[in-house]
Order: C-alpha cells, then structure tokens, then sequence
C-alpha cells in the first residue's frame, strides 16, 4: 500500500481544491481527521496510507458519480464555499489587494458605467475596510471577501486587480438595482 508524507498529501488535497494550507494537514492529522503513523521521532514525517487519504477526501468531497456535471460543479461549489468562508472566518487569506482610485477609474470606464457608480464603488471599498487606512480587499484561492460575501474572481481578466475589481462593480451594480427596485 502506497505511504503519503505530509508534502505529498497536502498536495493531492489542494489539488482537488481541500485545502490551500499545508498547516489544515498537520493540525487534521493531529486531530485524527486524517489516519495516519505518527513520527517516531522529530526528525521523522507524519506517514499517511493512501486508503486513509482516500477515505478522508471521500468525507470532505460527496459521491457525485451518479450526478450530472452540471450538478457536480454545484455541490463542489458549494462544498468549496463552505470551506472557504470556514477558512475566512479565521482570517486565514492568501493575500490581499490595495484598492486605488485610478484603477477603480480605469475599470468603470473600461465598462462605460457613469461616474455616480465608481463614486459609490469607492464608497462601499472603504467602508469594506474601515479598520485600514486604505481600502483593501482580502483574497484566497478564487474568491475574496466584500461586504460580508464571497464573491469568485473573474479569472478573465489578466491581473489580480482587475479579477477583484471587475466582480466588485458587478456586485455593486446588481445590489444597487435590487435596492432601487425594493
């Protein structure tokens, strides 16, 4: 039977999109979440049976095989959205993104939304982040945190601001018409 180190482990689960932190292993290991042989000493790794593994990631991630894609990508994105705001809530983040005011700019512009919209985009991004300064927006994986929502990024866009910045006008957007109409 196939043994897995810590490493190796960590990155079958982040590959299917478990976990980002190799420290979630250690501390699941250490909890019995994950079977798994002990060290024997400080210089030895945690040893973990592919069965183990196997059987840890069947708990984490459903039975989909009778489902159609369509409704695979929903429960997995729903399971990924659990786990996120899990993860969120302890301020586990990847990193985070400075907001400017000439990129914000340069985005409704880009989109060809009236200056009234990229004042209130402004406006919700420093009050999204009244504990700074300057206004940020924290990130992890594919998604960030805006307003006390998980927004997913938009990976069309080539740079990191630009797949934060876009979805907030998006969310910013849509929320101001739901509040208009309501």
């Amino acid at each position: 039977m196939k043994m897995y180190s810590v490493q190796e482990a960590f990155e079958i689960l982040k590959e299917n999109k478990i976990t980002s932190n190799i420290e979630s292993v250690r501390r699941w290991l250490r909890q019995g979440k994950i079977k798994g042989i002990a060290p024997k000493s400080r210089k030895d790794g945690w040893q973990i049976l592919e069965s183990d593994l196997q059987e840890f990631m069947k708990e984490r991630l459903p039975d989909t095989h009778n489902t159609t894609n369509v409704v695979k990508k929903e429960i997995e994105e729903q399971i990924r959205a659990k786990m996120w705001n899990e993860l969120a809530r302890r301020n586990v983040f990847e990193g985070f993104i400075e907001i400017k005011k000439s990129m914000l700019h340069e985005c409704i512009k880009h989109r060809r939304y009236s200056k009234d919209l990229e004042r209130e985009v402004w406006e919700r991004c420093v009050n999204n982040s009244r504990a700074y300064s300057k206004p940020r927006v924290f990130y992890l994986l594919d998604a960030f945190r805006f307003e006390g929502q998980r927004i997913k990024m938009d990976e069309n866009y080539g740079t990191l601001e630009e797949q934060i910045l876009f979805p907030i006008i998006e969310y910013v957007r849509k929320n101001r018409k739901t509040k208009e109409r309501g």
